[in-house]
């Protein structure tokens, strides 16, 4: 009952305003605790949408590992990638919102060697990470902020 309100367009557009203001984001949290690890800060991403032209935002944990910033694109282990990594390849400008501090980005996907340099570590962090990439057979894209 509580995840469906949370999923509610009332309820995203709640979290995304926790986000913004205060860093935490109450779904990410449940979600994280239904998968079994540990809360994450929360960043509010906002991209173009690559049909429509206007601004979508997104409520996403990210990490910062060896000074790189970036979020996942897991999906819970879904067949396809979120809308906002579809997105941020068609444009990979963005904004996130970090501690009330708004920041413009260039969005890129990890690749190669650094990318399994990353997700080695992400998930020596959070190992559901790992389960979420058997489900699919899709490469669970990290999207880094330069």
């Amino acid at each position: 009952m509580l995840l469906k309100l949370m999923m509610s367009p009332a309820g995203l557009a709640f979290d995304r305003w926790m986000v913004q203001w205060f860093g935490i984001s109450p779904l990410c949290r449940v979600f994280a605790r239904m998968g079994g690890f540990e809360p994450r800060p929360a960043l509010l991403l906002e991209v173009k949408g690559r049909r429509s032209g206007k601004t979508r935002a997104a409520a996403l944990p990210y990490f910062e590992i060896d000074g790189r910033l970036f979020v996942v694109g897991s999906r819970g282990g879904g067949p396809v990638d979120p809308q906002w990594v579809t997105n941020l390849r068609a444009d990979p400008h963005a904004t996130i919102t970090i501690a009330r501090k708004p920041r413009q980005v260039v969005a890129r996907i990890a690749g190669g060697n650094e990318r399994a340099d990353l997700w080695h570590k992400l998930v020596a962090l959070v190992p559901t990470y790992a389960q979420y990439q058997t489900l699919t057979t899709r490469e669970i894209p990290l999207v880094i902020f330069d």
